[in-house]
């Protein structure tokens, strides 16, 4: 009995002793695993919905008001917002015009019709003027395209620069604001001059 009690002993030792030698290469494995892979990166939501060469056009009283054009489009319904790739946004003028903005990135917000431009932002405005700026912003309650980044316009006979821009839309009005340097070459008189 002495014996048999001594077997069943050293069986749970050894038994014990290997449960234990098993958890501490298990913690240990863990532990350099932890160490060498790398740090997740932050979290992106998924799109709910994700398009390509998309064009979406909003119409005024029958008539085309603006075009937005983009590369790619991801949809996240919760924060009703689109954002986009390599973006084209187009302005319709009532006098037949355009004006054009470009940009890498953006976003559509659905509620407000509200978009934001951002890197490399160049727009194409009436009668041969671009501008050239990081961010841009349409608000479309307001009917008003402007930028609260440096700018640079450029156009036949002038050259200016800013630390923002606004460009009222129906009014046709551009303001150019802060820190405005340029320059205004005008061109020469033709034809006489008479008293």
């Amino acid at each position: 009995m002495k014996l048999s009690r001594r077997i069943a002993q050293g069986t749970l030792l050894v038994l014990a002793l290997s449960l234990t030698a098993m958890l501490a290469v298990g913690l240990y494995k863990g532990k350099t695993q932890k160490e060498t892979r790398p740090a997740p990166g932050p979290e992106v939501p998924e799109a709910e919905m994700k398009l390509t060469d998309i064009e979406f056009t909003e119409m005024q009283q029958g008539k085309r008001f603006w075009t937005l054009g983009a590369s790619e489009a991801l949809y996240f319904q919760d924060e009703q917002k689109t954002i986009l790739t390599s973006v084209r946004l187009t302005f319709f003028l009532d006098s037949g015009e355009e004006i054009v903005l470009e940009s890498s990135s953006g976003v559509l917000h659905a509620g407000t019709k509200n978009i934001e431009l951002w890197d490399a932002v160049h727009a194409a405005l009436p009668r041969g003027y671009e501008l050239t700026t990081q961010r841009a912003a349409y608000d479309h309650e307001q009917r008003l395209v402007y930028s609260d980044t440096a700018i640079r316009l450029n156009g036949p006979g002038v050259e200016f620069e800013g630390n923002s821009w606004k460009f009222r839309i129906p009014e046709r009005q551009a303001v150019v604001e802060g820190g405005v340097r340029g320059s205004l070459v005008l061109a020469p008189l033709s034809g006489n001059l008479s008293r």
